[in-house]
């Protein structure tokens, strides 16, 4: 274990942002953080990354806390926040320069050489931040981030408004930290990210509603999930909602997808018989595995 989160909760005068919110993360992990917008996702990563005091509650690090070791903790942890902490008006690399010297990197012009060579940047050197496309921009504040060589490294949101092949690198990058044992925690909203993490964070009004591997989380919501191919969709599909145990309805190319919580076979097969003998006689139904779409949106439901 190297980050243990106790109890933490921050108000902001009526709003409680984060509630009573407990976790620990291993040495080496993966662990998404998600959840709608004002969830508490980004004061909870800032409060693990030193820069929020929780009203109760602490944060211990590798058996350390911020009260007693500030100094030592925040040379532990690389820090994105959803804003890329690139300096717009500075060059690529008078962001290295400006963040290998402010965190004393003795060797700031190797390192710096070495990740903007990693990230795909180093031609880009000479050219300003503010006219990075927002990729670019992010793979640098990434760089910047790391250029101390944290055990930690947090990200909020680093792949928000991001074009798909920077997406694509920068998970590419994180999956490189991750084989030289850096811990990462990222909040995304994109859960096909999310389900690339070891484990997952879902968070809903400042609450963590659940904490563990996307398998795992499958297995605890016990959802059942269904898709239907039919000619005619609309059809179909005002069929299927008729079914008060059918939640999730979603038209996905030339299928529906539904969940549904009741296990029985016969009622199932039901929808099934009835579509077919009001809509499509030759439509075709299967299980499927329940997304992290479907267990997100189930929780937040119950």
């Amino acid at each position: 274990m190297i980050i243990q989160a106790e109890n933490i909760t921050k108000k902001y005068g009526d709003l409680t942002a984060v509630d009573s919110v407990s976790m620990t993360i291993d040495r080496g992990e993966l662990v998404g953080i998600i959840g709608p917008d004002g969830a508490g996702k980004t004061t909870f990563l800032r409060m693990l990354a030193g820069g929020l005091e929780p009203d109760s509650g602490r944060v211990v690090i590798e058996g350390k806390t911020f009260e007693q070791n500030r100094k030592e903790l925040k040379g532990d942890i690389g820090y994105l926040s959803q804003l890329s902490q690139a300096y717009g008006d500075l060059t690529v690399w008078e962001n290295i320069e400006f963040f290998g010297k402010i965190r004393k990197v003795r060797d700031w012009e190797k390192r710096g050489a070495e990740l903007l060579e990693f990230a795909r940047l180093n031609e880009f050197r000479g050219r300003l931040s503010d006219q990075l496309s927002g990729g670019m921009r992010q793979k640098l504040g990434v760089c910047c981030a790391v250029i101390h060589q944290p055990k930690i490294l947090i990200l909020d949101e680093p792949t928000t408004g991001v074009d798909p092949v920077s997406r694509r690198e920068l998970w590419l990058i994180l999956a490189t930290f991750l084989r030289n044992s850096m811990t990462v925690l990222v909040a995304t909203s994109y859960l096909n990210e999310a389900a690339r993490c070891n484990k997952v964070a879902l968070f809903n009004q400042g609450k963590l509603l659940r904490y563990n591997s996307v398998e795992a989380l499958s297995a605890e919501t016990e959802l059942h999930v269904y898709e239907i191919h039919s000619k005619n969709l609309k059809a179909a599909f005002d069929v299927i909602s008729r079914f008060e145990f059918t939640q999730n309805l979603v038209v996905l190319g030339d299928r529906i997808s539904f969940v549904t919580s009741n296990s029985s076979d016969e009622k199932v097969r039901l929808i099934l018989d009835t579509v077919r003998k009001e809509v499509d006689s030759a439509a075709e139904m299967k299980e499927i595995e329940a997304s992290l779409d479907n267990i997100f949106a189930s929780l937040i439901k119950s």
